[in-house]
């Protein structure tokens, strides 16, 4: 037999006569995730509903979407006929700088406080999609 067998032969006899070594057995835990994180929800408070448009401001809002002006054209005639006392502001006339979707969180707060500042009652807005 050759050095190395010899070597392999009590090696693996030493093996043998070892205690084994045995894991203790312990229960996992698992917790349980969500890999899409969680989401706080803030809920807000709905605007009271208005009951009458006699006298109300009214905002007609385009984002610039073709013949979007079209509808909103025909609603300002439809409020002018049915609610002659309701007040119709055509944001798209008055501020042509808000005739765009936003495209950030800045330009959709400065399009917001635009129509607050015009004291609105009402907003309608046309996507025209």
């Amino acid at each position: 037999m050759t050095l190395n067998r010899k070597l392999m032969v009590v090696l693996a006899a030493a093996s043998l006569s070892l205690p084994l070594a045995v894991a203790k057995e312990v229960p996992q835990q698992w917790e349980v995730v969500n890999p899409a994180g969680t989401v706080a929800v803030k809920y807000a408070k709905p605007a009271p509903r208005i009951s009458t448009l006699e006298g109300k401001t009214i905002v007609l809002r385009w984002n610039s979407k073709h013949n979007g002006t079209n509808f909103l054209d025909r609603t300002a005639e439809l409020l002018a006929k049915q609610v002659p006392s309701a007040k119709v502001i055509k944001l798209y006339e008055v501020d042509p700088t808000t005739n765009k979707i936003a495209g950030s969180m800045d330009e959709s707060i400065r399009i917001a406080k635009t129509i607050k500042g015009l004291k609105a009652d009402l907003v309608i807005g046309s996507q025209a999609d």
